[in-house]
């Protein structure tokens, strides 16, 4: 009997090697289980910045170009300014030509950055970037569960061969 204790598994062994083998797998199931609610919390975040983008879209309202009206009244104070005949109506013509003609400059660089800053906020958070975005947290997710699944498929390989293990310790070969 002396000989298959010593060949066999010892009193307390079978403990020993559960725990080793759960110690050595607790930070990887951990990490696969963490990786899975993070990407959880990725697609919530992505699915909620596409319903906010989705609801701007909806509300925004239509906004008349003013532009179009200030590049008329400039054409149309250039015409007035053609049909002047005296200096002091010329000049005060002239004048308002001129005021009006730099707002429409200034308009027109304030448009060229607005269309910008637009563009740029449609790239990021449109709804078709939204989109993407959901897209790829979706994609995410899906390979966080597969790795989760690989993972707890390693501890369940090492859970059987420890199983064999005792039960050809305990029953002998």
């Amino acid at each position: 009997m002396a000989e298959q204790v010593a060949d066999g598994l010892e009193p307390g062994e079978k403990g020993r090697l559960v725990h080793t083998l759960e110690t050595r797998y607790a930070l990887h199931l951990d990490a696969a289980a963490a990786a899975v609610r993070q990407a959880e919390l990725g697609l919530d975040d992505a699915r909620e910045r596409l319903s906010q983008a989705q609801r701007a879209r909806d509300q925004q309202a239509y906004q008349s170009d003013p532009l179009v009206f200030m590049r008329d009244g400039v054409s149309e104070e250039l015409e007035g300014l053609e049909r002047k005949t005296t200096p002091k109506n010329l000049r005060a013509s002239y004048r308002f030509l001129l005021d009006r003609s730099v707002e429409l400059a200034a308009g027109e660089v304030q448009r060229f950055h607005d269309d910008e800053d637009a563009a740029r906020r449609e790239r990021e958070d449109g709804v078709e970037a939204c989109e993407a975005a959901e897209r790829r947290a979706i994609a995410t997710l899906e390979a966080a569960r597969a790795m989760q699944v690989r993972v707890q498929a390693a501890e369940q390989a090492a859970r059987q061969g420890l199983a064999v293990l005792v039960d050809k310790l305990t029953t002998g070969p």
